[in-house]
């Protein structure tokens, strides 16, 4: 319902092992020379969270969050997803701008109560380390709500 221009592309699940991530959204690296038409997309789940999974507007936000990454990747060149990669990896600020740049297209959707209610849930799980990491790339709860 939220992405019909996402409907003829290839996306498969794929496990992750992260104490980190629930989900997160990956081009396919294999099929970033095949050109745009044919390449894939990988939703990445952290099974060991399944257990206790999130609540269902949370995860109904997190999913959209996710899905607008790979709207973005199959919007640019492999060279544009390369550069990204390597900005994203090598500059906090960068990858803040872009996570959050992205949590406020799922806000305008709508979503910002269940997204709020995924961090929360997500918080629970983390170091403190990765609490801090999660609130500078990531709008916050306090944020969101």
């Amino acid at each position: 319902q939220y992405f019909p221009e996402l409907e003829n592309e290839l996306i498969e699940i794929k496990p992750v092992k992260s104490d980190a991530y629930f989900l997160l959204a990956q081009p396919s690296i294999k099929t970033l020379i095949q050109g745009i038409k044919k390449r894939s997309y990988f939703i990445r789940l952290n099974f060991k969270y399944m257990n206790c999974p999130p609540s269902y507007d949370a995860l109904e936000a997190i999913l959209v969050h996710e899905l607008e990454h790979i709207k973005d990747y199959t919007r640019w060149n492999s060279a544009k997803i390369a550069s990204h990669g390597v900005r994203y990896v090598s500059s906090r600020q960068f990858r803040a701008q872009y996570e959050r740049s992205t949590d406020k297209k799922v806000v305008k959707r709508g979503l910002n109560v269940g997204l709020a209610n995924y961090r929360t849930w997500i918080y629970q799980w983390l170091s403190p380390k990765e609490y801090e990491k999660k609130r500078f790339y990531y709008l916050t709860p306090e944020e969101l709500l």
